[in-house]
């Protein structure tokens, strides 16, 4: 085997037993671990221990994101790896890292590894659940995280390379089932950070966002009909997400209720509020990349026949 380098691992955990044992197996050759855990009750801490971690008790926080720049110091060593409590690493982890901090580490100072994702039993090989670029391996002092969920870090003089296929990959244990998938997704959803500025706020740009979600998440050649379901789950979020930042800026600006569902021209709908309604469509369809447009517009027309069925039904 190469020689470590000289490397620390960070890992956040909170009640995380379950997931564990394939990370505890697959990092045991880095010099130097830290696991943060945040009150766990399970056996988390007793397996972290065992297995040679140093452990640093945290408060509980809904987003971990942001708190992960407050333990980064407690690593020692030049470069530090950040993995999730679900996932882990494959056997020929330490031969690629050592091989490319040998190589790229003088030109680089962080490095997105992609990431392979499994959602309800299945590995996801497009929906953007793949390659899914994570940057978790960083020289120290360069990576600062970001408020929220699921925001990428900055780094810092931005010498960030991208790993190609083949290369280092991470292993993620998503999530069991579509329903756990949900429920988490509600869980960032509602725990997330809204601007209260009433000038933050157009739901028009939700919407724009959930449609744009759903033809760039939506790969059935890739992932078959559980890229549908993902997709759709994800459009929704983004409307839910719309409803609470309106709430939190004191419900001040109008919805549109015709945003809230798809879009269907009603038999007998004013030609005034067609228009009106037409010309907030344009401005949010027009922000929309030319791929997304076009898959937008063929989800519109299989919306519009699915409408014809249900009147003449």
């Amino acid at each position: 085997m190469t020689a470590a380098p000289a490397l620390s691992l960070i890992v956040h955990t909170r009640d995380s037993a379950a997931t564990l044992p394939a990370l505890l197996d697959s990092t045991s050759w880095i010099p130097e671990r830290i696991v943060v855990d945040m009150q766990s009750t399970d056996a988390t801490i007793a397996l972290c221990r065992a297995a040679g971690f140093r452990v640093i008790e945290a408060p509980v926080t809904a987003m971990v994101d942001a708190i992960r720049n407050d333990y980064l110091d407690a690593a020692t060593n030049p470069w530090i790896l950040v993995l999730d409590s679900d996932e882990h690493l494959s056997a020929d982890a330490p031969e690629a890292i050592a091989q490319l901090l040998d190589t790229q580490g003088s030109a680089y100072d962080a490095f997105g590894i992609p990431r392979f994702n499994t959602i309800a039993g299945q590995v996801m090989q497009g929906s953007l659940f793949y390659p899914d670029h994570q940057i978790r391996l960083f020289r120290r002092g360069h990576v600062e995280w970001q408020d929220g969920h699921h925001h990428p870090p900055k780094v810092h003089g931005g010498r960030l390379l991208l790993l190609a296929p083949p290369c280092l990959h991470i292993h993620h244990q998503n999530y069991p089932s579509l329903e756990s998938f949900i429920a988490r997704q509600l869980r960032y959803t509602l725990s997330d950070s809204y601007s209260t500025d009433p000038a933050s706020f157009d739901f028009a740009d939700y919407i724009g966002d959930a449609y744009a979600a759903f033809a760039k998440r939506h790969d059935t050649a890739s992932d078959g009909d559980l890229s549908t379901a993902l997709a759709t789950v994800l459009a929704w979020d983004r409307v839910m997400r719309g409803l609470i930042h309106w709430e939190r800026t004191g419900r001040s600006k109008p919805l549109g209720e015709a945003f809230s569902l798809p879009v269907v021209v009603q038999p007998g709908a004013t030609a005034a509020g067609q228009s009106g309604r037409a010309g907030q469509l344009r401005r949010w369809f027009a922000r929309l990349p030319a791929p997304v447009k076009a898959r937008a517009r063929r989800l519109r027309s299989r919306l519009s026949d699915l409408a014809g069925r249900l009147r003449r039904w």
